[in-house]
């Protein structure tokens, strides 16, 4: 990834795996705080970012053709149309067709379930649609914490704050949805696992 030297350069990252990676295609439900959360994410994971679509909110990337351009040639975007107050399995991964279209073909997503960046740090409630994506096409979820990342450029700051600040990425086990379970029910799971890779310590360093 072309940000990775000016993210080590700007933040001491830590990457923290607590569980095996299992098989892909996956969707990553993770909690966002910050904009740095998509380009840490994606250095983190396995095999880095290769293969793996990240849905952006179409309201603020997609607002403007040189934006657009910028997050999909950075991050693999695509866009997520949400309403103003995000509500139900569309606020939290948008394009129904783009995902289901990107997880036919083999891709991992990267889906934030809160449906926007918290404005204090601290976890939001999650939708329904990174769960009712998993159930539709039978893959695991892959819950990840970050943490770090609210302090080190939260909303409105447009660069992390001085002094490479600690951010970490903790990348859960795989959680595959249970033969009656419902998006609802997997939607609280996933949101479980997120809260507990958040609360952890640092765990087994990659």
């Amino acid at each position: 990834m072309i940000l990775k030297p000016l993210l080590s350069a700007t933040l001491r990252i830590s990457v923290c795996r607590h569980g095996a990676p299992g098989p892909s295609p996956v969707v990553v439900a993770a909690n966002h705080a910050s904009h740095l959360d998509t380009p840490l994410i994606l250095q983190a994971l396995p095999g880095g970012p290769r293969r793996t679509a990240v849905g952006a909110a179409a309201d603020y990337f997609y607002a403007s053709r040189l934006r657009s351009a910028g997050v999909r040639l950075l991050f693999n975007t695509f866009p997520v149309r949400r309403p103003a107050r995000p509500t139900g399995p569309r606020a939290a991964h948008g394009d129904r067709a783009d995902a289901d279209r990107l997880l036919t073909a083999g891709w991992n997503l990267l889906l934030f379930p809160e449906g926007t960046r918290s404005r204090d740090g601290l976890l939001g409630d999650f939708r329904r649609g990174a769960a009712a994506l998993c159930l539709r096409h039978g893959v695991p979820c892959l819950p990840v914490g970050v943490t770090g990342t609210h302090h080190a450029m939260p909303r409105g700051r447009r660069w992390p704050r001085p002094g490479r600040p600690p951010v970490v990425v903790h990348l859960g086990a795989p959680l595959t949805p249970a033969p009656a379970e419902d998006a609802q029910a997997f939607t609280g799971r996933v949101a479980a696992a997120v809260r507990a890779l958040i609360a952890c310590p640092l765990g087994e360093q990659q």
